[in-house]
């Protein structure tokens, strides 16, 4: 979906909440004795943010579970689908993991879902509702208080990549790619910051696919920029970077998000050495919480988590720093995350009171792949604020 037209969708449910014709707030069940309070998942089970939950779940119920405010004990388990879901079948699978009493839903994972239709069918559940999706305005557009944006939103990711791009390896020449509509807001975020520093692009490229892509690569070699940024889907990443190395093109290449691409055999690793990612989190953030984690991680299901897994994994611990706190009815719930206090965990400090909107967190991780394929974090920013790595988890 085009940004101006996601940015319209979550108006049109913020104007809808206000006139408050959607259904009204729905309840836990009664749990009188404590019991298991179920969490619903918008994915499969071994999709990156379930099983990054799923290991916080297990890890709370070996310990016995926790005591909420109401004075019972419980323990969680997570409910998922087969498959993520999509526009298309977000408002049945809502319907579905709700028939199943869930005090809370995690996801979805991206923007991709989102639109008028699945916003209203979000709300209408009374459910504090978790989401990985990155949309600048998601969060501010919620008037309800439903939306809990569990990474960064979009702006915060341009905003550090260009600072460090800029501050850091003192470029000031960019060409900017785009083969992904759904990227544009990005694109458009990245733009910004580079005008705040007083940098214009040398130039654009925006594609609705990678067809032209080997041609417009030579009209980017032409224009010889110190670096290159592209939004896209991984192989369009890696074709582009490949026709400028055979071009002789000796620039920076940077892409959100490329260390998954990588980790996926999807970026050749004859490629990767010196290209600059950024993201929520990278398992080479260097705090204690975040090693203990890859471990755990590792151990359980044999591969290297990503910034979704760490995310899920984050948002259950503070789920349920927040019923210790208030209790497990969904409105209680989504009052005591709004208000929630500040809580160190994998991905950094989860501090929603300090943002009043439903932001849980606002960390950005750049990062610099090796030859060998693994990253190393070279910047650290919380929302504008540029940190100490020596920091880390500490924020």
């Amino acid at each position: 979906m085009h940004t101006k037209t996601r940015l319209v969708a979550i108006l049109i449910m913020a104007l809808v909440l206000l006139i408050g014709v959607l259904a009204p707030t729905v309840t836990a069940a009664p749990h009188a004795q404590g019991g298991t309070l179920r969490i619903g998942y918008l994915g499969p089970a071994d999709s990156a943010m379930a099983q990054g939950a799923q290991l916080a779940i297990d890890q709370i119920n070996s310990a016995g579970g926790f005591t909420a405010a109401d004075g019972n004990t419980y323990q969680l388990t997570l409910g998922t689908l087969t498959v993520h879901s999509t526009a298309e079948t977000l408002a049945q699978d809502v319907t579905a993991l709700t028939a199943q009493n869930v005090i809370a839903l995690l996801g979805p994972d991206t923007n991709a879902p989102l639109n008028a239709q699945t916003l209203q069918a979000l709300a209408g559940t009374g459910l504090p509702v978790l989401t990985g999706a990155t949309a600048d305005l998601l969060t501010d557009d919620d008037p309800a208080d439903q939306l809990f944006r569990v990474r960064a939103p979009e702006r915060v990711y341009s905003f550090a990549l260009a600072s460090y791009l800029v501050g850091d390896l003192g470029l000031s020449s960019f060409v900017l790619v785009q083969t992904n509509i759904a990227a544009t807001e990005a694109l458009l975020d990245f733009e910004s910051a580079l005008s705040s520093a007083g940098i214009s692009v040398a130039g654009k490229v925006q594609l609705a696919d990678s067809s032209a892509l080997a041609t417009q690569s030579q009209a980017v070699v032409g224009l010889n920029p110190e670096a290159v940024v592209i939004w896209g889907p991984p192989a369009d990443a890696a074709l582009l970077l490949q026709l400028l190395r055979e071009s002789n093109w000796q620039g920076v290449f940077a892409m959100p998000d490329v260390d998954e691409a990588a980790r996926s055999g999807a970026m050749p690793a004859a490629l990767i050495d010196g290209v600059i990612g950024v993201s929520t989190w990278s398992y080479a953030y260097p705090s204690e919480s975040a090693r203990i984690f890859l471990e755990d991680y590792l151990v359980t299901f044999g591969e290297i988590p990503g910034p979704l897994a760490a995310a899920g994994y984050d948002v259950i611990w503070y789920l349920r720093a927040t019923m210790i706190n208030v209790g497990i009815d969904p409105a209680a719930i989504r009052e005591g995350l709004i208000t929630g206090a500040a809580r160190p965990l994998v991905g950094g400090t989860l501090r929603p009171a300090d943002f009043g909107n439903g932001d849980l967190i606002r960390m950005a991780m750049v990062y610099e792949l090796q030859a060998g394929g693994g990253p190393n974090v070279v910047a650290l920013f919380n929302d504008t604020q540029r940190l100490e790595i020596e920091d880390a988890g500490n924020q």
